[in-house]
């Protein structure tokens, strides 16, 4: 499989599980929840050539898809 289509699988496995992080209802269920997401980000940014950036692009992935389901969230409860 090429690389572009590891990386969006591995994308997609990211935002999937951040967008199940926000979820929990408990902040202490939802820091354990991203925190084992952040750390899958690494595991899987060790398989390509520049790991460090990888991690950072899929961090970046993770914190934006938690970030919006909250604020989706949020936004349910007010309506």
């Amino acid at each position: 499989m090429s690389r572009m289509k590891t990386y969006i699988e591995d994308a997609r496995e990211v935002e999937q599980s951040a967008g199940l992080a926000a979820q929990h209802s408990t902040a202490r269920e939802r820091i354990d929840a991203i925190t084992r997401t952040f750390e899958l980000c690494g595991t899987l940014a060790r398989q390509y050539h520049d790991p460090r950036t990888v991690a950072g692009m899929l961090v970046h992935r993770a914190a934006d898809s938690f970030r919006t389901a909250r604020s989706t969230q949020w936004t349910e409860v007010a309506a």
